[in-house]
């Protein structure tokens, strides 16, 4: 900044009474900060009086070298810059937050006016229009949205005077379509321009067998934002652990809503191939996921896994393939194996031999339901269901029975 526009600025009463600091979003400072600004402020005000640097100092009660540091700018309190950034956005109204910053805390912008409360989805599409032009941003938007309630890391990183936040994916190498999705999660995020880059892999630990796919987005207060004001979440909370508070999705366009919850699926959803059923686990927010279900009239259900310490939401196969719940343009494996049962033969009458003879095959073998369903998908692109299983193995038990009443001993095939 040159010295004449700090000048003029340092004239200015929001600036003098430090009410310009209320155009920031999230940043607070201490009381001695906001007391060494005043000082600053001061100085340059006894300079146009004519005051020598060495009698400030004497005024200030500061040492000398500091306030010449001050009076050429090499040097100056930290909240001091904030001046600068006020001169960019002073003339705009409402409250400013800046996408990227140095390591050393340094604000470097774009700003972009934000809420610090979302009403209606047109305060979160005057947001992402700064962020992107592209047209398709919204859902890029969403789809972060969704993700972050799911598999992402948001590790904070707390400086001073605020807190910015960065996105961290981890995805198992187990599957091999876990690459796409991060690098889809990247895409999102360049979309919304913020920076992310893939990492080394991380090794694999002791409950895992294999390590994970890495990447780590830019420490940015726009993802901060997203975190408490989009997602309703204190800087303290998880979304593992506490729910999202974010009733605006249930009012905004269809595309957003299925774009939000392939975000979560894409982390947290499963296929159940033994009920034709596809849904998404989650500890806190089964209500709010289920709620967004309903407003797209589909139906829906909750059900408790793992001793009840999950809960889990669930449709029909056929409605997440309408939906779809699972996002076309990433394919991963859960994607693939819903159309693949649902492109697969289905069997609307009894069983032919051979099929009762392979079925019998694995029930002999202890094979489970699940696995027998997988095997006959694979071999030979026919989805059966559970309950004709269930018969066959019932079959079995009750000729043996009436086999081992008889005394008799049979190899018999059934």
């Amino acid at each position: 900044m040159k010295k004449t526009e700090l000048k003029n600025l340092l004239k200015d009463k929001k600036v003098q009474n430090l009410t310009f600091l209320n155009k920031f979003w999230q940043t607070s400072f201490s009381k001695a900060e906001k007391e060494k600004l005043k000082l600053f402020i001061k100085a340059h005000s006894l300079k146009e009086k004519s005051h020598s640097p060495k009698i400030i100092s004497l005024k200030l009660k500061l040492p000398l070298g500091t306030i010449q540091k001050w009076l050429n700018l090499t040097s100056i309190p930290y909240i001091a810059h904030y001046i600068s950034y006020y001169s960019k956005i002073k003339q705009k109204r409402g409250m400013f937050l800046s996408i990227n910053s140095t390591r050393g805390g340094m604000l470097k912008g774009p700003w972009i006016k934000i809420p610090d409360k979302i009403k209606k989805y047109d305060d979160i599409k005057k947001v992402i229009n700064q962020l992107s032009q592209n047209e398709k941003a919204h859902l890029s938007f969403a789809y972060i949205l969704g993700f972050m309630v799911g598999d992402a890391g948001k590790p904070a990183n707390n400086r001073k005077n605020r807190v910015t936040r960065r996105i961290q994916v981890r995805l198992t190498t187990k599957h091999k379509t876990n690459e796409d999705l991060g690098n889809y999660v990247k895409f999102c995020l360049e979309s919304l321009n913020l920076r992310i880059n893939k990492t080394k892999n991380c090794p694999q630990g002791k409950r895992n067998t294999h390590d994970f796919y890495s990447w780590h987005s830019q420490c940015s207060q726009i993802i901060e934002w997203m975190f408490k004001v989009c997602l309703g979440l204190k800087e303290n909370e998880l979304t593992t652990y506490n729910s999202i508070k974010a009733d605006w999705i249930l009012k905004s366009p269809k595309q957003f809503k299925i774009k939000f919850l392939q975000g979560i699926a894409d982390s947290d959803g499963y296929i159940d191939i033994t009920q034709f059923r596809a849904g998404i686990v989650t500890k806190p927010n089964a209500n709010f996921i289920k709620k967004i279900f309903d407003s797209l009239n589909i139906h829906s259900n909750i059900g408790n896994v793992h001793n009840k310490t999950l809960q889990q939401v669930k449709i029909r196969l056929e409605d997440a393939n309408k939906l779809p719940l699972f996002n076309p343009e990433v394919s991963l494996y859960r994607h693939q194996l819903m159309k693949k049962i649902m492109k697969a033969k289905k069997l609307h009458y009894h069983w032919p031999k051979w099929l009762c003879e392979e079925i019998n095959s694995y029930l002999k073998q202890n094979i489970s339901s699940t696995e027998i369903i997988k095997n006959v998908l694979d071999k030979h692109n026919i989805i059966i269901r559970q309950g004709g299983i269930w018969k066959r193995r019932n079959k079995i038990k009750m000729n043996k029975k009436n086999l081992t009443v008889l005394g008799i001993e049979s190899t018999a095939q059934f």
